[in-house]
């Protein structure tokens, strides 16, 4: 029956019986083509009879098979571009780490070797007396940025492998303010930038909040180090900050270029700065924007980024609500070194 129906598409006056697995059933004569026909069941014991399609009901299957294959079709297209997706963001990722491993090795570098060779000359001796101050301090320099470098990628990679817990105390903010205005004065002084800080408290009262010290520390640094990194020769620098409903709301504003609104969304990307290759015209290796993001984020808070136009600065805001507890503080602490929670107790938050 198959071998004369592949020949012909046709079966005439055929009596064919089949058998099922507990009984047999016939097929009544037949005559014309099979494609016409469909398979009508019958009660149990009774013959199961082929009848005519209806030019709808083949249209109909038709086009569910047809429907099928498209959604098919349609399935592999989405799933084949959603694979070259991936594989474009992984070579895209490969190459940004590539180039930041690149960039790091001078980065670290540069101020291990000036260390190193700074502190061959004290060592040897002969020096004037008023070049040692100069030296020492450039000494100071080269480790600062060493260490705040560092600082950066050990938090980064604590982020990345999801080992980052808050760990929360009592937080004088003003101070922290003031020890990170401290630790870069050299970089403000050298470029004769003005730096106000603007306590929204009165003369002797502390700004007090709860949240982690060190990572709030590592926050101001970083935006600190940013308006500095990108202000202009005798610009400006306005930091505020209060504590309104519960909430800390800090802002530093920059005298410098400012930012293409156009790449504004590209600043808190890993391992990207605006500039770069021999355009590149300012130190550092794109990460420390990319960690105030995450670390805000990580404390439940926002950070927005204001340029209004090209060369007339940029403003960073963030806003990071208090821890709330119950228990009686009395721990503080303005270098994260004092908690009064231990770490099992800061995972409930």
């Amino acid at each position: 029956m198959q071998s004369v129906y592949k020949n012909t598409g046709k079966i005439t006056n055929s009596d064919t019986q089949f058998q099922l697995k507990n009984h047999p059933w016939n097929v009544t004569p037949t005559s014309g083509n099979m494609a016409a026909y469909g398979i009508k069941e019958g009660q149990q014991g009774e013959p199961i009879t082929m009848a005519r399609l209806s030019d709808e009901q083949l249209i109909l299957e038709l086009k569910k098979r047809f429907d099928a294959t498209k959604q098919a079709l349609y399935d592999v297209k989405m799933v084949t571009s959603k694979l070259e997706e991936v594989n474009k963001k992984l070579q895209t990722s490969e190459q940004i780490k590539s180039n930041f491993i690149s960039h790091m090795k001078n980065e670290i570098n540069n101020p291990l070797t000036s260390i190193l060779g700074l502190s061959e000359q004290l060592k040897m001796g002969g020096i004037p007396p008023e070049m040692v101050q100069a030296i020492a301090t450039s000494i100071h320099t080269e480790a600062f940025s060493l260490d705040f470098q560092l600082r950066n990628i050990f938090a980064a990679a604590e982020m990345e492998s999801g080992e980052t817990q808050l760990q929360i105390s009592l937080t004088d903010v003003i101070t922290l303010i003031r020890d990170a205005i401290d630790s870069f004065r050299h970089l403000i002084d050298d470029k004769k930038i003005t730096v106000r800080f603007h306590e929204k408290t009165n003369a002797d009262e502390r700004l007090i909040f709860k949240t982690d010290t060190e990572k709030l520390s590592l926050i101001i640094t970083n935006l600190l180090s940013n308006a500095v990194e990108f202000n202009h020769e005798d610009g400006r620098i306005e930091i505020t900050a209060v504590i309104l409903d519960g909430r800390l709301n800090l802002t530093v504003r920059d005298t410098g270029p400012g930012i293409d609104p156009e790449k504004i969304h590209v600043i808190f990307d890993r391992f990207v700065q605006i500039e770069s290759g021999v355009r590149k015209s300012h130190k550092g290796h794109g990460l420390g924007l990319s960690i105030v993001q995450a670390l805000v984020e990580m404390m439940e808070g926002n950070i927005t980024v204001d340029s209004v136009a090209k060369g007339k600065g940029t403003i960073f805001s963030i806003s990071i609500p208090e821890v709330e507890t119950n228990m009686e503080a009395d721990a503080f602490s303005v270098d994260g070194n004092e908690f009064f929670f231990d770490d099992e107790e800061v995972k409930a938050f």
